[in-house]
């Protein structure tokens, strides 16, 4: 969906391994999206025990935030 902003709730309002996609007018956007669901996580955490991703599509200024169990998630530095 094409958007100006994501939300809280539109963050908060994700399923259980749901998926959201948005294309935002700019990359500082999709960057402010991003820390954004940083800080849902931190403020909001989910009653199921499930944590988000975050990946964004540069050329396209295209934001997924996923819904996925922790130990599915492949940080960098472990």
């Amino acid at each position: 969906m094409k958007v100006d902003r994501v939300s809280t709730t539109d963050i908060n309002n994700i399923g259980a391994f749901g998926k959201l996609v948005a294309t935002l007018p700019t990359y500082a956007a999709c960057e402010s999206a991003k820390n954004l669901v940083t800080r849902a996580k931190a403020r909001h955490p989910r009653a199921d025990g499930l944590t988000y991703t975050v990946s964004i599509e540069k050329p396209t200024n295209t934001i997924t935030i996923e819904v996925v169990r922790p130990e599915d998630v492949n940080r960098k530095n472990r």
